[in-house]
């Protein structure tokens, strides 16, 4: 299949949806609202609306359309999302698990160790904060698209620290950027193509669940203008990432945000190659090398092989 790139997606669209490795299935009752990538991917409307001002929290919310484009991931866990997977725990308990662990959580990251995953909450109060202030324009000179970063409250991670490794790895010239016209361009409110967001598993459930993927508690997802991001990924990368949590998280950013370009699902181009940043890695790398870029240093697209 071909690949696709829609690098200067005007505002009023988003790209069709995608499958991922540690895919997300549909739940069970309900239309389906995914386009799988064996139909054709439709232009379908960006959910824009107004985001949080500095110092004011946000609800997960149900969009007002759900048949916006959704997407799964490969940056999920390390089993495949099930139909069966427990239910989250009420947002109000997950609040309260959040600040009984946040302590522990940071004191985990300021000594450098990963944290146990029993320490990770499963579930969240579903508001978030937005980080302030803004970042300079990064990349081509084609279309900006404007983003937000944003963490669930109670976490006990920072969101401005979110934010600078978010505008670190949107602004490597590894990145989307490498294409010569994508821009990128952070701001702290109002309106914006794309949201990235670091949540629960079970926030990152609902949320993706509104518009018909199942994470099971694992996986990350692309939904409407939604990046959600599975806290236990974020923190805990996934086996090939053990040791290497912070390219993981450029892997899950670069991969979401792929999705939300239109660029979808790619294989192993060959044996000791670097595997391409929407290669579904966490089934396997089938002989590839870990990769959380799409381009080289040299500024040449890393891909494969188009799956559909």
């Amino acid at each position: 299949m071909n690949e696709r790139r829609r690098p200067n997606l005007p505002p009023s669209s988003a790209p069709g949806r995608r499958r991922r490795g540690g895919r997300a299935r549909r739940r069970r009752g309900g239309r389906p609202r995914l386009l799988w990538p064996g139909l054709a991917a439709g232009a379908v409307l960006v959910l824009a609306g107004g985001l949080a001002l500095k110092g004011v929290t946000e609800p997960a919310g149900r969009p007002a359309d759900t048949a916006g484009a959704s997407r799964s991931t490969e940056t999920g866990g390390p089993e495949e999302a099930r139909k069966d997977a427990p239910k989250p725990e009420k947002a109000e308990d997950g609040k309260k698990e959040a600040g009984k662990k946040a302590d522990k959580e940071t004191g985990d990251k300021e000594t450098g160790k990963r944290p146990d995953p029993g320490s990770i909450p499963s579930s969240g109060p579903g508001t978030f904060a937005t980080a302030d202030g803004g970042g300079d324009r990064v990349g081509g000179s084609g279309r900006t698209l404007t983003y937000v970063v944003q963490v669930e409250d109670g976490l006990g991670i920072p969101v401005r620290e979110v934010a600078t490794e978010v505008e670190r790895v949107l602004a490597d010239e590894r990145g989307w950027t490498a294409d010569g016209r994508t821009g990128f361009r952070r701001v702290s409110g109002g309106a914006s193509d794309f949201r990235v967001r670091l949540a629960t598993a079970g926030t990152v459930d609902d949320i993706c669940g509104q518009y018909g993927l199942d994470t099971g508690g694992e996986v990350n997802c692309n939904v409407g203008q939604d990046v959600m991001v599975n806290l236990k990924r974020w923190l805990l990368a996934t086996q090939y990432y053990a040791d290497d949590v912070t390219s993981y998280r450029a892997l899950i950013i670069n991969h979401e945000v792929g999705h939300f370009l239109g660029h979808g699902h790619e294989g192993c181009p060959g044996a000791g190659r670097p595997a391409p940043v929407m290669m579904q890695q966490i089934k396997g790398l089938h002989g590839c090398r870990t990769n959380v870029w799409p381009y080289d240093a040299e500024g040449r697209p890393i891909t494969g092989p188009a799956l559909g």
